[in-house]
């Protein structure tokens, strides 16, 4: 099993920022009980956030098959894989988006991959997937589906 492409999903910066701003809310929350619990706790709650929100990030990965959070499909099973252009990603996300499709939308990412499914005894219409490098995950699905 060779991966061509394997990516983690890690949250942004901006979205660790905001964790850690709840710092000062879980020791408000606790100087009643104990100043000392309240410290501790406004410590290590932020940490033990932004170290779950790192560690359960999903991972795109190609390889015989597209595994990506709790989608796998054979690559025999797909299309040829497409970048959605920057003026679409929004409306791809949106009125766009088929009911019988799969998706892993993350909204602080920005590019989209649509991978259109081919085998008939599937439902699913097309995959969605949310990815810093759009044309990395194209080229290697598209290289791998040949």
């Amino acid at each position: 099993m060779t991966i061509s492409f394997i990516e983690r999903l890690r949250p942004s910066f901006g979205f660790l920022i905001a964790i850690s701003l709840s710092s000062p809310l879980v020791m408000l929350s606790l100087v009643p009980v104990s100043q000392t619990l309240a410290l501790i706790a406004a410590i290590l709650v932020p940490v033990g956030l932004i170290g779950l929100s790192i560690a359960a990030a999903p991972v795109i990965r190609v390889t015989e098959s597209l595994s990506v959070a709790r989608i796998n499909v054979p690559l025999e099973a797909l299309g040829k894989a497409l970048v959605v252009p920057e003026d679409e990603v929004r409306s791809e996300r949106g009125p766009k988006l088929s009911p019988a499709s799969k998706f892993m939308i993350r909204g602080d990412i920005k590019h989209l991959v649509k991978v259109p499914v081919t085998d008939e005894a599937d439902p699913t219409t097309y995959l969605l997937i949310s990815t810093r490098r759009p044309e990395e995950l194209a080229s290697a699905l598209n290289a791998n589906r040949a």
